[in-house]
């Protein structure tokens, strides 16, 4: 069933649906809060979006958009988190956390084994401003298209485009720095 027709069964009573849903979301969208915030709070925003989700999904018009409406749902909530904080944002990138995809367009000169690559490009995302991290993970780990990404952060079009051409332009040059 598509996420559409799954909604539409749980706003008829059918709690098996939202349980669906979960499950299909579960995973990508604690990856998200966890790449995006401390430890500490990851638990706290996932179950305060999917209780945004239940409040909120008798308003959700998107028709064939859940995925993007959830994600800028939790957007909204780390923004939110940020707020409260009275903080600029500041994205950690954990130690321990594994990263799924290298970045395409690092040269085959900078990959000399990839668990060097991983550290170095650790390093480098961990520099890089909020907005482009959160970008970047988006793009490469929740396979987001530039529009689903401009959405998701209340920009235009344009600047997502110009944000990950930045992010990707960045994190070649840092790669290629720390390889020298």
């Amino acid at each position: 069933m598509s996420d559409d027709e799954l909604l539409q069964a749980y706003l008829r009573g059918k709690e098996a649906a939202f349980d669906l849903l979960y499950a299909r979301y579960k995973q990508s969208l604690y990856n998200y809060f966890y790449r995006n915030c401390d430890k500490a709070v990851v638990d706290e925003l996932f179950q305060d979006v999917w209780l945004r989700v239940i409040a909120s999904v008798k308003r959700y018009q998107n028709q064939n958009k859940f995925r993007s409406w959830l994600f800028t749902l939790a957007h909204n909530c780390l923004v939110d988190h940020y707020r409260r904080q009275g903080a600029r944002v500041n994205i950690n990138v954990k130690d321990d956390d594994p990263l799924r995809s290298p970045v395409k367009q690092a040269s085959a000169d900078s990959i000399v084994d990839g668990k060097r690559l991983e550290l170095r490009l650790k390093d480098a995302l961990a520099r890089l401003p909020a907005e482009q991290r959160e970008s970047f993970y988006l793009r490469e780990e929740s396979g987001f298209s530039i529009r689903d990404i401009a959405k998701i952060q209340d920009i235009s079009n344009e600047a997502a485009k110009s944000r990950l051409r930045y992010t990707y332009k960045k994190l070649r040059s840092m790669l290629e720095e720390a390889s020298i």
